[in-house]
């Protein structure tokens, strides 16, 4: 393993990517988001909780999946009706993520935020339902956990 990956992110990479989400979510706040800002927001949903899952943070896992239900409402609102929007109380559930993820960043490895994005990917790939659900149990590897995809991550792949 390369002497980088265990280093922390850059400041600018950190930056670049906390930039990228908060603005995802206030576009989406103000109802003028679409499926590629929603999908964005249920990736860091997941990556935050991959990352606390690797040890970097201590919120109830009931926040991870409180948000993966209420972005799943908001795709099918947005599917239905084309505003693609959070409510403000969902909002500032996704702000508290964001600010985990944020301070996960920051303290995390670069190797760490790799694996997160790794298991996003297969996750992704999987046909299981959420990575958060009772069928996903931790393997000896933080990395092998038996993934699901969402139903709005599925219809906006």
């Amino acid at each position: 393993m390369s002497k980088e990956m265990l280093l922390p992110m850059t400041r600018q990479a950190v930056s670049d990517i906390s930039l990228a989400n908060h603005l995802a979510l206030a576009v989406c706040r103000k109802g003028q988001g679409n499926a590629h800002l929603l999908n964005e927001l249920i990736r860091v949903v997941y990556l935050t909780y991959y990352l606390q899952d690797a040890g970097f943070g201590n919120a109830p896992v009931d926040l991870y999946r409180r948000a993966e239900a209420e972005l799943d409402q908001a795709v099918d609102r947005a599917q239905y009706d084309g505003v693609w929007q959070v409510s403000a109380e969902v909002a500032s559930m996704l702000e508290e993520i964001l600010a985990i993820h944020d301070q996960q960043l920051t303290a995390a490895a670069t190797r760490h935020v790799m694996e997160a994005n790794a298991r996003f990917s297969r996750f992704i790939k999987s046909d299981l339902r959420s990575p958060m659900s009772k069928h996903a149990q931790p393997t000896a590897r933080h990395d092998d956990i038996e993934l699901n995809v969402t139903a709005s991550a599925n219809r906006l792949q």
